[in-house]
């Protein structure tokens, strides 16, 4: 072979040679510089992980005689946040026993509460033994707005705002990938609540929505599981039923308290959408030490579908087992509030 044609075949390995050490050179650079090349991709998101909603029931007797076991349930919520995967805390009404001359109730009531300032959004719903008096009038309940009322949570992100009156609030919050928004309404929610709540649900309407009210279910002594007993400034269970829960598909859980002699209750009902409308009633004030410390944990698991209900006493560290403090029930997000989550991959 001639010296010309063996000068011709080397010509490519070093060419070869020569771009491989520059491709290497400019990678080396690219790392070094901390940049990195990204390609994003839709794939089906990962199994959403379940999470936690604590509901506690009335406090009253702990704000009144025994305040540690309301620090208990809000200690333990803190320290179980992460290994529960906690989003919220709802608290179903009647901080306190004695109305607005109960002083150092709310005093209590305060310091509990503020245990969870800055580690999980929470919210509350006023009951009949928050308001100034036994009259339960709306226009009266200066204590509770002095030390529950929407200026205690404006500075945080997810609170979402409050009625003119200040009694009914509602807060956005997420789990699971779903984006929820939680409505703390008022007792027996007068008319102007629900409107006032419906505009809310016009304004989130991809958000599943939850309503905590302080008196709505009875269980034993009522027309389908609701509350007969109103005040005359408010609506009864049926009214807000239909007024507000059954026309609106977004409402897919009601928490409540109030009937001491009812204990624990559940029913589900369907809407006019025919979903499933979770109803829950939890309050444990008439037990030992009012209640020793009993709070309701709602584990939402989206991929089973549904909502494991347990009742856990941070006092006593045990479980209540029996069928109306630990069951499961069904979990119907509505559809309009179901979402298909696109993720950014970084090979």
């Amino acid at each position: 072979m001639s010296e010309e044609n063996i000068a011709a075949k080397k010509k490519p390995a070093k060419a070869v040679r020569t771009g491989w050490w520059l491709a290497s050179l400019c990678g080396l650079a690219v790392l070094l510089s901390g940049a990195t090349c990204r390609q994003s991709v839709s794939q089906a998101a990962p199994p959403a992980a379940p999470f936690t909603i604590v509901m506690l029931p009335d406090t009253q007797h702990y704000s009144r005689r025994y305040h540690e076991l309301f620090m208990a349930q809000t200690e333990w919520i803190k320290e179980n946040r992460d290994k529960e995967n906690i989003v919220f805390v709802t608290h179903v009404g009647d901080l306190v026993d004695g109305h607005k001359q109960g002083t150092n109730q709310w005093v209590v009531a305060n310091q509990a509460m503020s245990v969870l300032d800055g580690v999980v959004p929470w919210g509350v719903t006023i009951g009949n033994h928050d308001f100034d008096n036994a009259a339960c009038r709306p226009d009266q309940a200066t204590a509770f707005l002095q030390y529950f009322g929407p200026q205690r949570f404006r500075g945080y992100s997810w609170f979402g705002g409050a009625s003119t009156n200040g009694l009914n609030t509602y807060q956005l919050f997420s789990g699971g990938g779903i984006d929820f928004v939680i409505l703390h309404l008022e007792m027996d929610i007068p008319d102007f609540a629900i409107d006032w709540a419906k505009d809310v649900l016009r304004t989130h309407p991809m958000r599943a929505a939850i309503i905590t009210t302080h008196s709505y279910l009875n269980g034993v002594t009522s027309t389908n599981g609701y509350n007969r007993d109103v005040s005359k400034w408010g609506n009864s269970a049926m009214n807000v039923w239909n007024k507000l829960i059954r026309d609106h598909p977004q409402i897919f859980l009601v928490l409540c308290g109030h009937h001491q002699l009812t204990v624990a209750y559940h029913q589900v009902s369907t809407n006019d959408a025919g979903a499933r409308v979770i109803e829950m009633l939890a309050d444990y004030q008439k037990l030992h030490n009012g209640g020793d410390a009993w709070l309701r944990l709602l584990r939402f698991d989206p991929v089973k579908g549904e909502v494991q209900t347990r009742t856990y006493s941070p006092a006593l560290k045990e479980f209540k087992t029996d069928p109306k403090n630990q069951f499961v029930v069904p979990l119907d997000i509505p559809a309009c509030c179901r979402q298909t989550k696109s993720v950014n991959s970084t090979p």
